[in-house]
């Protein structure tokens, strides 16, 4: 049987073993040790047969007809002679479907010094008022020149593709401020309250990043002190919507505990069929309220929407983010405006309703197959923060992993698969190089692609004992976490300080419990593939202007480098 089945191509041997629900994982002499060990249990494997004359068929074709009347067949006399042997005890590997012997893993090598010099490198090419990398500027093309740079120093060969999606353009840096008119004697008002003769005037400038930020998809919109009919309406949970409708033609301001980019999604939706002029969430609670040096202000962080359940884009209304702090400020504020005339400015220019150019680079090892193992982490950025952690520590793991594996490959031979590390931009604004990568690829990675490693904020933050120490491996394939649970048990056999500062985890999802939150997403829900990946916890900062290399914890990296990274090393090169 191991012969009829040698003749068949790996894509032809998954099918079959997809069809049977058993594992696709592994080389092609691994498929076929599964299926004849399978065979005991479900001797009627569907193997295509290409001849009349094929030994296989006649096998199955020939039957005899016993005395008593019955009919048997060559199939049946092999099952017989399978139950006997494994009942002698001589067949148990004939009916066993996997060794119950742990592979011997060997742990890659790992610089976490380097993981850093190129998280630095990355965060260096940030915008130079803003800090982000945001997808299609400037910074993001130079982040990718760097990066492949890299690859091309490591000897791998380049790959290079753009791909057209919907995006925005942020123009200028948008503007938040606030003026009650001043008081004078005989109570006389200037002509131009809160303008330039109005010397009274009590204004209160609000700071980009600090006090507030853009939202993903903000549209275009100018509101200046002198138009005193705009005022902000309280939206409160965004529940009631009669609040909404009263709100039409103003800005509304919505109190959050949490924000995602569901609830962005929703929100901005309700905002544009209310035909608001802007909308304000203030956060009250979250990661971001938790900074000690802040002393309970939950500053801004930068959230995107689902532009394909958005639908029609709102082109012209404001999309901002505020802590709690100016929150309160404007409600107070604002909640006097028939005593106070209190006026607003607020100023958001971006380009919303368009497209423009994302970059996905990979760096290639070729091996001793076309069967493929990408490994990939996003190295765009939120537009305000400088992305320390989300997710140049991703790109560095990924960087570094290329780094070894080339110095690997060199020294002892290719591996069985290909290995591709690539990094994705608009991840932020809603995976779309990841998405669009895969949808463009999507033939080819259905038959050859192994595996896909993520690596999104696969990192720890320095104070373990506040933050927490956690680290989390996940993917949707059960024998690729059996893999990784059994290399976490050699890492801390093999690295016990380090191991003994953590507390590793391990978790399965089935394909519908895998989130969208990250770029494995696009491997999962359009090609079924199997993806592992990890994560970090007390990253509180993530999305905000101080996720910087202040709160840097290379190590952590170390861990979860050398851990996925093992894996890869076993899956392409064996014990």
């Amino acid at each position: 049987m191991a012969e009829d089945l040698e003749s068949l191509s790996v894509p032809e041997l998954k099918k079959i073993l997809k069809n049977k629900n058993l594992p696709v994982s592994g080389r092609k002499s691994d498929l076929i040790k599964r299926l004849v060990d399978e065979n005991a249990k479900d001797i009627q494997i569907s193997i295509p047969l290409y001849s009349e004359n094929n030994l296989w068929r006649r096998l199955v074709n020939k039957k005899w007809e016993l005395s008593n009347g019955y009919v048997i067949s060559a199939v049946h006399v092999f099952v017989s002679l399978m139950v006997i042997l494994s009942t002698a005890g001589l067949g148990a590997y004939a009916v066993s479907q996997f060794n119950s012997k742990t592979p011997d893993y060997t742990l890659i090598q790992f610089d976490s010094s380097k993981a850093r010099e190129y998280t630095q490198m990355l965060v260096d090419l940030g915008h130079p008022e803003w800090n982000g990398r945001m997808s299609g500027s400037v910074e993001e093309q130079a982040t990718v020149d760097a990066i492949q740079q890299n690859f091309t120093e490591m000897g791998l060969m380049l790959q290079y593709e753009t791909f057209n999606v919907p995006m925005f353009e942020i123009r200028s840096e948008p503007e938040l401020s606030m003026c009650v008119p001043g008081e004078y004697p005989f109570s006389l008002q200037s002509p131009t309250p809160c303008g330039t003769t109005d010397i009274n005037a009590e204004i209160i400038t609000f700071n980009h990043l600090t006090d507030f930020v853009l939202q993903g998809y903000s549209g275009t919109r100018e509101i200046q002190f002198w138009q005193d009919e705009f005022t902000i309406a309280n939206l409160s949970d965004g529940s009631d919507d009669s609040l909404w409708d009263n709100a039409s033609g103003q800005v509304g301001l919505l109190w959050l505990d949490s924000v995602g980019v569901t609830s962005n999604t929703e929100f901005y939706a309700k905002a544009r069929d209310s035909s608001l002029a802007g909308l304000i969430i203030a956060i009250e609670k979250g990661n971001t309220c938790k900074l000690p040096s802040l002393e309970g202000t939950c500053i801004p962080f930068f959230k995107t929407v689902d532009v394909t359940e958005l639908g029609t884009m709102p082109t012209d209304i404001a999309f901002i983010m505020v802590s709690n702090d100016v929150g309160k400020t404007l409600s107070d504020t604002f909640g006097n405006k028939d005593q106070n005339d209190v006026r607003l400015n607020l100023v958001t220019d971006v380009y919303n309703d368009g497209t423009m150019d994302v970059r996905v680079p990979c760096g290639v090892l070729p091996g001793q197959t076309d069967e493929l193992i990408i490994i990939g982490g996003h190295h765009d950025t939120t537009y305000n923060a400088p992305g320390a952690v989300d997710d140049s520590s991703g790109v560095a793991n990924v960087l570094e992993l290329a780094r070894q594996f080339s110095l690997l490959s060199n020294e002892i031979g290719p591996s069985y698969y290909t290995i591709k590390f690539c990094t994705w931009g608009g991840e932020e604004e809603g995976l779309h190089g990841s998405t669009a990568y895969v949808e463009m690829h999507s033939i080819e990675l259905s038959e050859m692609l192994r595996l896909y490693v993520n690596f999104d904020m696969p990192h720890v933050d320095i104070d373990l004992e506040t933050r927490g120490n956690s680290i989390s491996f996940y993917g949707n394939g059960i024998e690729d976490l059996e893999h990784i649970s059994n290399i976490v048990e050699v890492f801390k056999k093999e690295q016990p300080e380090i191991s003994s500062k953590y507390d590793l985890s391990y978790f399965y999802q089935s394909d519908d419990e895998v989130a969208c939150s990250s770029d494995h997403c696009p491997f999962v829900k359009k090609i079924n593939k199997d993806i592992v990946g990890s994560y970090g916890g007390g990253s509180w900062e993530y999305h905000t202007y101080l996720d910087d290399m202040s709160r840097f914890n290379e190590e952590s990296l170390f861990v979860t480098g050398t851990i996925l990274g093992s894996y890869v090393l076993y899956l392409g090169w064996g014990e």
